[in-house]
């Protein structure tokens, strides 16, 4: 029916109590041309107009998180965002609604988890004009009016209990099957959180509860006609977004630090103190620029202008100068020698070196494997190899080349004459030192010689800490420092791999030293133009002004946060006016000189007058009670001192007054909508249960009612009356104008909700209602009884028992008497039925009076240490074949 902007599924599906003294409108219906009161709605802002679009979808008030997302919507209307959805009202919602096609429940099926009913219970409505659901008190009526009240959400919704004889917690659902126009339509499926199926919103139900919206704790009705209460509930959404945009005003406290007093007179104090809403960031970046240029100007000037002695200073400025300069140029040439690009020859020399020493090793393993003796090879074997060769070719064969194996040489150690594998092996000593993978080994020996005169010169801690100083580096920087240095010179000293040897940030030091000469550079300039006293002056006004900057800067964040806090708070004080509810009060007003005054107190009076309520002093009266807010009052008629309504009607009273304003309100529409009343005669006596037995068949008429009830007193009076409106309808030739349906509920053991879907106990036909117990539930108990199911046979027999009771006892009334007495009704009837009772035999009184004894246990309470006990299944068959027989019998009886 509405369509309004699609948004997150919880936005519409959970349901919070209105405010006590809203009501809100009753099912909406969607026409083809406006009214005056739409044209005027659609003029209102558009996120008033969605708010309205809402409520009317969802027959309530928004719910907080609602509430939140219409807070955005105003502010976002205010700001003028285009990409913001909005919802309009459809033409005719408002209107009145003569031609709506009738709804009519039709039935309740499998209903699960609610209170103690029956896990796939439900209830036959049929197609009646009225529909009784009759049951003493714990069957289940509760149960399924408060199911009722959810899925047609009413006003006055009661929580839904899982079932406390049952393990889980098993969610409340149902299914509906609806009929429109006489058509049935898709069942509907009811779970709890669902919101108002669109076929639902017009069922209108009255109880104990709702009847509290009629009769509050002050006594008023709080009635207003649809528009007027649709108008407070919007009004109650303008003051709730009002006091949410309030409170985020609230919370937008200002944050920027109070500007020091010293700074009042400069351009920048008089720029922040001026921001507004509208302050640009290019402005903002413009005032809060201070870079290290800044910083260290404003150094140098502070510095320069506490100086007395400025040539003194000066050269001292200077001194630093030249000293930090040399400063940088040994720590250049020190960063220089550690760099991997002069460190990179040697590792890979010492890699080099190591890697063909450690192959020449495992050659000569290899080659020496034979040797007499171990560590041939090894470097001690070739340490004396090589001293051998140097005494042979110095002193004891200076003219043959070493080693000297041709006939009668001698071994150069032992001076033993050499056979002829010693020289085989001496020869092969030499061929491996001077040829192959030794000779390589050697060769990468000498280069890694050579390399390691670039190793570069570790400083010594005292010259690093001194540096550091000089730096104004504290001992534990310069400590830690020194550490990393050392840390790599270790590995340079060691390591075959540049990759694991450490790296040395150099760039703290280079930064600082450059900072340094900065800042000294620029205290220099500015000791300079300092002796010329003109300039102090113009100094002093620069360091304010840069010291005001430099706090822009460091509160850059709270200016922009207090720029943006001041756009939120104007957005909001926008949004505020969107939410302003000076129209709605005042089209209120209007509508209630013309509309509660007069159309609704007349219905009221006419409804108190169909119910028998003329005699009780009361009087509707209107209350404005500002904001457009009228209450509809009861006021005790020529009272003379001071006094409520509740304290002086009695309780029975009160209860025709609420259903009269129930009534009254429901019949400023026109729809034919079902009606559903919960014990609606609770409290009265017999006069006025009668007149709203008549009110109730009266509506009827024109719609479905249903009636939830415990008394058989409205159940016989309903009967009664719908029994004398068929047989007018009938003398007249003409159709009834309502039908009766009666559904009976029952409850066994810890189950409620238990219903017989076989016979209407009170059906109005005896004789059917026991050739159905004969033909149908006998012959079902039966097959019960022969598979064996106890359980279910047990369960199946009582509700036959208790049904057949009811029917003996309807027998009584209906077929012995002839209806001449029925409980519940004043009247006597002789005519044309008084004669039948002359055929009353004592046996048939022997009879009736058998079966009632018999199976009153099974329709009255009985003590829980005698439990009834079943009847046999062939008593039962027996019982109600015979009265089946009795009843065709007595009636062909002649008299």
């Amino acid at each position: 029916m509405i369509a309004p902007p699609s948004r997150d599924a919880s936005f519409r599906s959970h349901y919070l109590k209105a405010e006590e003294h809203t009501i809100m409108p009753e099912p909406i219906h969607v026409k083809i041309a406006s009214d005056p009161f739409e044209t005027w709605l659609a003029e209102r802002p558009r996120w008033l107009q969605t708010a309205a679009a809402q409520m009317i979808e969802n027959r309530r008030l928004p719910d907080e998180d609602e509430m939140a997302e219409l807070v955005l919507l105003c502010k976002a209307e205010a700001a003028g965002k285009k990409d913001a959805l909005f919802a309009t009202v459809p033409v005719g919602s408002l209107a009145a609604a003569p031609g709506n096609p009738p709804i009519h429940i039709r039935q309740l099926l499998e209903v699960s988890g609610v209170n103690a009913l029956k896990e796939g219970t439900g209830i036959d409505f049929g197609t009646a004009n009225i529909t009784v659901i009759y049951g003493q008190n714990g069957s289940g009526k509760t149960g399924f009016a408060r199911l009722l009240k959810h899925a047609c959400g009413s006003r006055a919704k009661e929580d839904i209990l899982p079932n406390i004889f049952v393990a889980g917690n098993i969610p409340p659902t149902a299914k509906i099957s609806i009929a429109k126009s006489g058509e049935i339509q898709p069942l509907i499926e009811w779970t709890i959180d669902a919101p108002t199926h669109r076929f639902l919103r017009d069922v209108h139900v009255f109880d104990s509860k709702s009847a509290q919206l009629y009769m509050g704790p002050k006594n008023e009705a709080r009635y207003e006609p649809r528009k007027m209460r649709f108008l407070s509930s919007l009004i109650v959404v303008c003051d709730n977004v009002t006091k949410m945009l309030d409170a985020e005003k609230l919370a937008l406290v200002k944050k920027t630090p109070a500007l020091p007093p010293d700074f009042a007179t400069t351009a920048g104090a008089i720029w922040v103190n001026g921001l507004t809403a509208t302050t640009t960031a290019a402005d903002v970046e413009k005032r809060c620029a201070y870079e290290q240029g800044h910083d260290d100007e404003r150094i140098a000037g502070e510095q320069a202008l506490n100086e007395k002695d400025i040539p003194g200073k000066l050269a001292q400025v200077t001194k630093s100068i030249s000293t930090l300069q040399t400063l940088k140029t040994n720590l250049d040439a020190l960063k220089l020698s550690f760099s991997n690009e002069q460190i990179s020859p040697l590792v890979v020399a010492r890699r080099e070196a190591l890697s063909k020493r450690k192959t020449a090793s495992e050659d000569a393993k290899r080659v020496f494997a034979q040797a007499p003796l171990k560590g041939v090879g090894q470097d001690s074997w070739l340490a004396l190899w090589k001293q051998a060769r140097k005494y042979s070719e110095s002193l004891a064969y200076p003219e043959h080349a070493f080693p000297v194996t041709q006939e009668q040489g001698r071994c150069v150690l032992c001076q033993q004459e050499l056979d002829e594998q010693a020289q085989l092996r001496l020869d092969s000593f030499e061929a491996f030192v001077k040829n192959g993978l030794e000779a390589e080994a050697v060769a990468a020996e000498k280069i890694l010689k050579d390399a390691s005169a670039t190793i570069p010169t570790m400083p010594t801690q005292e010259a690093w800490k001194l540096q550091c100083g000089v730096l104004k580096l504290g001992d534990d920087v310069g400590d830690a420092t020194f550490l990393n240095l050392q840390t790599r010179w270790d590995g340079i000293n060691t390591a075959t791999d540049l990759a694991v040897i450490e790296e040395f940030d150099w760039s703290p030091f280079e930064e600082l030293v450059t900072s340094l000469v900065l800042g000294h550079t620029t205290e220099q300039q500015t000791l300079t133009k300092l002796l010329q006293d003109e300039n102090r002056k113009l100094l002093a006004t620069r360091i304010l002004d840069l010291r005001t900057s430099q706090w822009l800067a460091q509160n850059r964040k709270s200016i922009d946060a207090e720029i943006a806090r001041l756009a939120a708070l104007k957005r909001i004080e926008k949004a505020g006016a969107l939410a302003k509810t000076n129209a709605l009060t005042n089209k209120k007003n209007e509508l209630g000189e013309n509309e509660l005054s007069t159309e609704y107190q007349a219905r009221f009076a006419a409804e108190l007058k169909e119910l028998g309520g003329t005699r009780i002093p009361i009087t509707p009266e209107s209350k404005k009670e500002g904001k457009g807010k009228i209450s509809f009052g009861l006021t005790i008629m020529d009272s003379k001192k001071p006094s409520s309504a509740a304290r002086v009607l009695s309780e029975g009273e009160t209860r025709i007054v609420t259903l009269a304003a129930f009534l009254a309100d429901m019949g400023g529409s026109s729809d034919p909508s079902p009606f559903i009343f919960d014990d609606p005669i609770s409290s009265l006596d017999q006069s006025f249960e009668e007149r709203v037995v008549s009110r109730l068949v009266d509506l009827s008429k024109t719609r479905q009612v249903v009636v939830f009830t415990h008394r058989l007193s409205l159940l016989t009076l309903i009967e009664n009356m719908i029994d004398r409106l068929k047989q007018q309808a009938k003398m007249e030739g003409k159709e009834a104008p309502a039908t009766l349906q009666i559904q009976s509920l029952r409850r066994m053991g810890k189950v409620a909700g238990i219903t017989n879907s076989l016979i209407s106990i009170r059906d109005t036909n005896p004789q059917s209602a026991a050739n159905r117990l004969r033909d149908e539930a006998v012959p079902q108990l039966a097959k019960l009884h022969a598979a064996g199911q106890a359980e279910e046979y047990e369960e199946r027999a009582k509700s036959i028992c208790s049904d057949f009771r009811i029917l003996v006892e309807r027998c009584v009334e209906k077929v012995l008497i002839n209806d001449v007495l029925t409980r519940f009704r004043r009247s006597v009837e002789t005519k044309n039925k008084i004669g039948a009772l002359a055929k009353i035999t004592p046996e048939d009184c022997q009879l009736v009076d058998n079966l009632m004894t018999r199976y009153s246990s099974f329709e009255h309470s009985q003590p829980d240490e005698l439990p009834a006990e079943l009847p046999d299944f062939e008593d039962i068959k027996r019982d109600v074949t015979a009265l089946a027989a009795w009843i065709d019998g007595f009636k062909k009886r002649l008299i």
